[in-house]
């Protein structure tokens, strides 16, 4: 979820200019960080995958588009019934 981003007024103040310029480059960031830190917790959680559900895991259809938008709670949910199915629970 990204935070809401503001914009900037057509008439505003050089002072004005410059706090939102502020906001903008920490906002973007942050952005970056936490991107990488998706990116990093996905790779965690694939590695804790054996080899036969990482390739199940891999090739469902869902995969690439979770990856892309790194939803891990999805990416977990494709864990979590790839798992059961192996230990035919589902």
């Amino acid at each position: 979820m990204k935070p809401e981003v503001t914009t900037l007024e057509d008439e505003h103040t050089a002072h004005e200019k410059q706090v939102w310029e502020y906001r903008m480059s920490k906002l973007m960031k942050a952005e970056k960080v936490l991107e990488g830190n998706l990116r990093s917790l996905c790779m965690v959680l694939m590695s804790l995958c054996d080899s036969t559900t990482k390739s199940k895991i891999e090739s469902t259809t869902k995969y690439p588009k979770l990856l892309k938008r790194l939803d891990l709670l999805g990416l977990l949910g494709i864990i979590k019934i790839g798992i059961l199915r192996k230990h035919k629970l589902v």
